[in-house]
């Protein structure tokens, strides 16, 4: 008998005043079988202290627990202090207590991934758009005290920053390096299709599911993973893709020879598996 291929999306927010749970029905519906459910800010717990991460992650791990109740689905968490929350708390407690407030929000983090509650640190890292070099150092020294944290836990982390180039993979697997993280377990969320050793220095892509980018990153090897970034935003519809895409058109693209049963092993079993020393069924 054929195994079943497990279908995993690598990067989904779901919020439980918006669709929550019935897009994760509807990505079991066409075949989607675990999410890595990424903490996302929320309206109603604004952050102005590292404390109100707390309030936060509890939200998000409240819908975790709904998903998993209303599905099938094998539901993992990342949890950490989103990137551009840093040019609010600036403003509220300048560029240091900014700093501060993240690194309280990667402890806070940390101590449900010490629990089980959450298997990586995520979405951490910079603004995806240009800011000042204060910012961005500030930025950087949150990343690297993520990095550090994550080695003594022993799990992975998800970066959030601007596409990335083989430059910019050099820099944050230095990073990586100086703190001792093995570079297998720090992944590029939304990342650029570059899948050679050479191009990524060792870090993990993360790829949208489209069919130009997993072409293009099929070239260098199917160390990948593949992720909606769905962002459950009712006044966002056509932002990034929609909570079925992955299951579909991983389908697609198996029936049409664009991926191999090999391929999609290792998209959605091995490399996840790998990555977040999790087991997908």
């Amino acid at each position: 008998m054929a195994r079943r291929l497990p279908i995993f999306d690598n990067h989904m927010h779901l919020r439980a005043e918006f669709k929550g749970v019935e897009a994760a029905k509807a990505f079991e519906k066409v075949g989607g079988t675990a999410i890595m459910l990424t903490h996302t800010p929320y309206d109603d717990v604004p952050i102005s202290h590292g404390s109100d991460y707390e309030r936060a992650y509890r939200k998000t791990l409240q819908m975790a627990e709904a998903v998993r109740a209303a599905t099938s689905l094998q539901v993992f968490v990342a949890l950490g202090p989103y990137p551009v929350e840093c040019m609010h708390l600036k403003e509220v407690v300048g560029l240091e207590g900014a700093v501060e407030a993240m690194r309280q929000g990667i402890d806070l983090a940390a101590r449900y991934v010490a629990l089980g509650k959450a298997v990586a640190l995520g979405e951490v890292g910079r603004p995806h758009f240009p800011v000042g070099p204060d910012l961005v150092h500030a930025c950087n020294d949150v990343i690297e005290y993520t990095m550090a944290t994550a080695k003594r836990l022993g799990c992975a982390v998800i970066l959030h920053t601007e596409d990335p180039t083989p430059e910019i993979f050099g820099e944050f697997a230095a990073m990586a390096e100086k703190v001792g993280l093995d570079k297998n377990r720090v992944v590029k969320h939304h990342s650029t299709p570059l899948t050679r050793p050479e191009e990524n220095h060792g870090l993990v892509p993360s790829i949208l599911a489209k069919e130009e980018l997993v072409v293009e990153a099929l070239k260098g090897g199917s160390r990948f993973m593949l992720e909606t970034d769905y962002i459950d935003d009712p006044d966002r519809p056509g932002a990034v893709l929609g909570p079925a895409t992955v299951p579909r058109k991983t389908r697609a693209w198996l029936e049409r020879g664009v991926l191999t049963e090999e391929h999609a092993w290792t998209i959605h079993r091995e490399t996840p598996e790998r990555t977040y020393r999790i087991q997908i069924e």
